[in-house]
């Protein structure tokens, strides 16, 4: 068996940590395993890197691998029958930054994926690369055939060049296959940067040949979301309210979408089901409460183009007609976005209310939270306003309703600091000590006397009664803060 040479064993080392390492961290790891018999072990793997073509110095100390680098070759430059006859390359205006621009018959080095180097000269009066025939003849290469360059080093003249087939690392299946077991085995999300060292086997720092091919598998296949701005995780991760947002948000087919819309009017309380008229199928959504029902009749349509408006309905009197027939309120037509000027006229004639996704969406991020109720909902059909306006106003009454919920716990810690300083405090001076510090409390607006009083009279009263009033005005709790909100929530359990 032929004995391993100090670079064959400091090749393997950094094959296993994927990444650059500095000459001392490769010299120790190499100490571990084999001892070396020479006076200066540090000098002598840093020599025999040096001399070594699959090695290249990334900085002063510190070695990577040639064949790793060839992913950052990032000029993309097509063949003509005059670079291949005369062995050149011209120089475009995309190339000339990266090459020596003073003088003429500049030598440069290229590198190939093998870590072959090939002798070039940068003639600035030809605008031209030449000396590459030899190289176009060995990788068999023909007109229109791409290569790529890159800038290794600018001050020595080192650049790398691959061909296009070099370049193409694993099919795109075996390629998605291989971040999905990579986010699995991580078990929690990802940045896109880790993602792709992970995959190239080799340190990113900037855009490189395979940025935007991994960017772009990711984008397309289902199994991949991006849980914010340049962190994917594994769709499976995700809430079922989670999937189902991002499920709506991509149909692809008017027909996939109402299914899903059926089951967004389960989650949101509604019963469902589908109403045939001839070969066309509408969604029948009823909210059944004891004093007074209101159903919706409800269609999906995508436009053909991805991104693109929908401008025209063909449906308008089978609609009408379906409505009429199970007595709906409201007509609704859900799509991603309208061109409502094209439609306003038609949805005047037939009193039919356009919805886009991204509404409905919002609409169910949070009933999440905190479910409306069927009533609550209708108002967001009202005729009076737009479906955009009523469901801001919607979520408006909402954020009041938790402007309570945190105020009561404001109060209940201002009531405990103060009890501490012996200072009692009445509605008027309460109000005071909570305006005085609303910057403390992100989100909340400043506060009058009237609802503090309100607070105030609620919670002293049963089941509740974590706060008194006394004779003289003052507000003090009946409890430490931790119980008072351990009795706030069970009081709730308890009504609701």
């Amino acid at each position: 068996m032929k004995h391993k040479s100090v670079a064959d064993s400091a090749y393997e080392i950094l094959i296993k940590h994927k990444k650059p390492l500095h000459y001392r961290q490769i010299t120790k790891e190499l100490i571990k395993i084999r001892p070396l018999k020479v006076k200066e072990p540090y000098y002598a793997v840093n020599a025999s890197m040096s001399g070594d073509k699959r090695f290249m110095r990334i900085k002063r100390g510190v070695w990577g691998l040639v064949k790793w680098q060839y992913k950052d070759a990032n000029i993309k430059y097509s063949l003509t029958s005059y670079c291949l006859k005369d062995g050149t390359m011209f120089l475009t205006s995309y190339m000339k930054p990266f090459f020596p621009k003073e003088g003429n018959a500049i030598e440069i080095t290229f590198i190939d994926k093998e870590g072959n180097e090939i002798e070039a000269i940068v003639n600035n009066d030809l605008n031209c690369l030449v000396g590459l025939k030899e190289w176009y003849e060995k990788k068999k290469l023909k007109v229109n055939d791409i290569i790529f360059v890159g800038l290794i080093d600018y001050d020595r003249k080192r650049y790398f060049l691959v061909t296009e087939d070099e370049t193409k690392i694993e099919p795109q299946d075996d390629l998605s296959e291989k971040i999905f077991k990579i986010l699995q085995e991580a078990g929690h999300p990802l940045t896109y940067k880790e993602i792709c060292e992970r995959v190239l086997e080799v340190e990113v720092n900037e855009e490189n040949l395979f940025s935007k091919y991994i960017d772009n598998i990711l984008r397309k296949d289902f199994r991949f979301t991006e849980e914010k701005e340049e962190m994917w995780g594994l769709f499976d991760w995700l809430s079922e309210i989670k999937k189902l947002q991002l499920r709506l948000i991509n149909s692809e087919d008017s027909e996939s979408l109402k299914k899903l819309l059926q089951k967004v009017f389960e989650f949101l309380g509604f019963e469902t089901s589908i109403v045939l008229e001839g070969e066309l199928s509408f969604i029948l959504v009823k909210a059944l409460l004891d004093y007074k029902t209101y159903n919706l009749i409800v269609d999906a349509k995508l436009s053909d183009k991805k991104g693109e408006k929908i401008q025209k309905y063909k449906h308008w009197n089978e609609l009408s007609k379906v409505k009429e027939e199970t007595k709906s309120d409201y007509s609704v037509i859900i799509s991603t976005d309208f061109d409502y000027d094209k439609l306003s006229r038609k949805t005047d004639k037939n009193k039919v209310i356009l919805f886009e996704l991204k509404w409905l969406c919002d609409l169910i991020k949070e009933h999440e939270k905190l479910p409306f109720s069927l009533s609550n909902l209708q108002s967001i059909f009202s005729a009076d306003n737009s479906i955009k306006d009523n469901i801001f106003r919607l979520f408006e009454k909402r954020k009041i309703l938790y402007g309570k919920i945190k105020l009561i716990n404001i109060i209940i810690n201002l009531l405990h600091e103060n009890s501490g300083k012996k200072l009692y405090l009445n509605v008027e001076s309460l109000t005071k000590i909570i305006n005085q510090k609303i910057d403390a409390y992100i989100g909340f607006k400043k506060v009058q006397e009237y609802e503090v009083e309100e607070i105030t009279k609620i919670f002293s009263l049963e089941p509740f009664n974590i706060i008194q009033k006394t004779e003289m005005g003052s507000i003090i709790l009946n409890f430490k803060p931790k119980l008072a909100k351990e009795r706030l929530n069970k009081a709730i359990e308890e009504i609701f």
